[in-house]
């Protein structure tokens, strides 16, 4: 069947007069693959990620989770109404205004305990660009955005600590859900819970991927190599999650996805 239809196609393929044809037909497929879909509020799939990993951990009386930038406090929200009284939502969000919408809007759950400061590589003090206050956008890397009409001219300076160094000063030994949403620092943060990976104690990582992988020079093929031999990852769709078995150059579409790993084994 695929060679019929590449038969049938052949005298449009590569054809200049084309080209705008097939533009819109690779968009239309990495929608329908839900590249480019993770910052949908309404049908990103992350509910159902959460629904899912929640099911998976049914038989734990607590279930530790990581919100690893946590912007405002919606996907702790979402945490909290699907783990309800067994979560123990750790959040961090650097930047001290949004930290206090953050507060603000996770004061009447318990079960949120949130920090000042952000994850990565190592603890450092590092520069947050933006282009408003409390935005979805903020990035250690300053994003040349001009294509899309915006200016990432407001800084802040920000505290930055790592996944391992937190976890030894508070005595945890064990994680089943690191969420990292950090607008291309994802890796360093990995980098930051080298010892947790190394030792199988984070049970679920969900990570963004898309166009601030470009500022800060990362590729899906980093997260996979890292993770592959431990993990398997699946690309969050609207109602489930598709398993990537194997790397594909394909999966270099720089636009905003969400994955989930999972630990093999666990």
């Amino acid at each position: 069947m695929k060679n019929l239809f590449k038969k049938l196609l052949n005298p449009l393929l590569g054809n200049l007069k084309f080209q705008p044809l097939f533009e819109f037909l690779q968009q239309l497929s990495l929608y329908g693959m839900h590249v480019g879909r993770g910052g949908s509020k309404d049908d990103s799939g992350e509910g159902i990620a959460i629904q899912y990993v929640a099911e998976k951990l049914k038989d734990e009386k607590q279930v530790l989770v990581f919100d690893v930038g946590a912007n405002i406090g919606t996907y702790a929200v979402l945490l909290n109404d699907q783990l309800k009284e067994r979560g123990k939502i750790f959040s961090f969000e650097p930047s001290q205004i949004t930290f206090k919408k953050l507060q603000e809007n996770t004061k009447h759950i318990p079960a949120v305990s949130a920090y000042n400061f952000g994850m990565g590589s190592e603890d450092a003090v590092l520069t947050l660009f933006s282009n408003k206050d409390a935005s979805g956008l903020a990035s250690v890397y300053h994003r040349n955005l001009d294509h899309l009409n915006i200016d990432m001219n407001k800084t802040e300076a920000i505290e930055i600590r790592t996944v391992d160094g937190f976890c030894k000063t508070n005595h945890i030994e064990h994680i089943h859900f690191l969420k990292i949403d950090v607008e291309g620092h994802e890796i360093k943060v990995l980098e930051g819970a080298k010892s947790m990976l190394n030792a199988k104690q984070i049970d679920f990582i969900q990570f963004e991927f898309g166009g601030c992988n470009i500022d800060s020079r990362t590729y899906f093929q980093d997260f996979y190599y890292l993770l592959k031999n431990d993990y398997q990852i699946y690309r969050i769709v609207r109602n489930g999650l598709y398993p990537i078995k194997q790397y594909k150059e394909i999966y270099e579409a720089f636009l905003t996805t969400n994955y989930l790993a999972e630990r093999i084994g666990r």
